[in-house]
């Protein structure tokens, strides 16, 4: 089946895209490999099809950086954080900074629909990932307002943190105090790594590093060696290629760190922290769309209305000036 998909991709001159928590397999066939920013950034110059292999709000973006190719997914996976920001919830919860007079940017994480990503550049906002999230909250901290930062309520309280700004969940107590307002999302994956957890490997390797993304718990953030983004994982991985590291974030990459950087790779948790959403795509999901598409009846396809796509792009394109 690898061999069949590599002609089929070789005869329609198809680039397939996969990011660093896709199956061995899958990773292995990408022409382009990454997280959310390095993805959005290496999509954005090509001009034949593309096959993304991810979930549903990294072809939205990946359409929306670059309409004029045809963007199609195996699988359209939801991502779990990106459904929680819902755009009338966002609406609702920006009526409440407005009743409150509060004077605000909105930041939205690259993990959102594009929907949600129109809304926030509406409000004259912009989207961030994990990699730049400091440079983005820190420069629209610079304009003397307040930041409402969706989806992820963790990644916005860790980088306030960073930051030494205060950091609270819109509607509760005092949260109208706060620098950086959060929206209460997060991601069900990272949700997953426990104090404990870290306590069990410190005890077990009294030197072994920890290293995690900032999308985990604030109290399991404190408690790591190093905290960023998939590729700023994978960079301390390599900076740190001989000693033992456990790392929280998904298990795909985790396992790939292992096999390529790294043996004395440990997942840092007691359970398999693997995406459901980012696993749905199979090898045998790929092979399927790839020979649709040669018989001419290519699905999953992505379109984004145009003018949630003229927003949302203001949004994306914003980061990227930024970062």
């Amino acid at each position: 089946m690898v061999e069949k998909i590599k002609k089929l991709k070789e005869k329609h001159n198809i680039t397939i895209a996969a990011h660093f928590y896709e199956k061995k397999e899958i990773f292995e066939l990408a022409d382009l490999t990454g997280d959310s920013l390095a993805l959005a950034k290496k999509t954005a110059d090509i001009k034949n099809p593309l096959v993304f292999c991810g979930v549903k709000f990294m072809g939205e973006s990946a359409k929306i950086l670059n309409p004029d190719i045809d963007v199609y997914m195996p699988k359209l996976a939801d991502c779990s954080m990106a459904r929680m920001a819902e755009e009338g919830l966002v609406e609702n919860n920006m009526k409440m900074l407005k009743e409150n007079e509060i004077d605000f940017i909105p930041i939205t994480y690259i993990n959102s629909t594009a929907k949600t990503k129109a809304i926030v550049a509406r409000e004259g906002g912009l989207t961030c990932t994990s990699s730049n999230s400091q440079k983005i909250i820190k420069w629209a901290l610079s304009k003397n307002k307040k930041i409402f930062f969706l989806p992820d309520k963790n990644l916005g309280t860790n980088t306030a943190k960073k930051l030494n700004k205060t950091a609270k969940i819109i509607g509760e107590k005092n949260w109208q105090e706060a620098d950086i307002i959060c929206f209460n999302g997060h991601c069900s994956v990272h949700q997953l790594f426990m104090p404990e957890h870290i306590e069990f490997f410190k005890e077990k390797y009294p030197d072994i590093k920890i290293a995690l993304h900032p999308e985990c718990q604030p109290e399991v953030v404190k408690m790591a060696d190093f905290a960023g983004s998939t590729s700023q994982i994978l960079e301390y991985v390599k900076a740190h290629s001989t000693e033992k590291i456990a790392i929280g974030t998904e298990a795909n990459f985790v396992n790939w760190l292992k096999k390529n950087i790294n043996p004395n790779i440990y997942i840092l948790s007691s359970t398999k922290p693997e995406c459901p959403s980012m696993n749905e795509t199979t090898i045998e999901s790929l092979y399927n769309l790839l020979k649709a598409i040669d018989e001419d009846r290519g699905y999953n396809k992505i379109e984004v209305e145009e003018n949630i796509a003229k927003d949302a792009k203001k949004a994306l394109q914003r980061m990227m000036e930024l970062s």
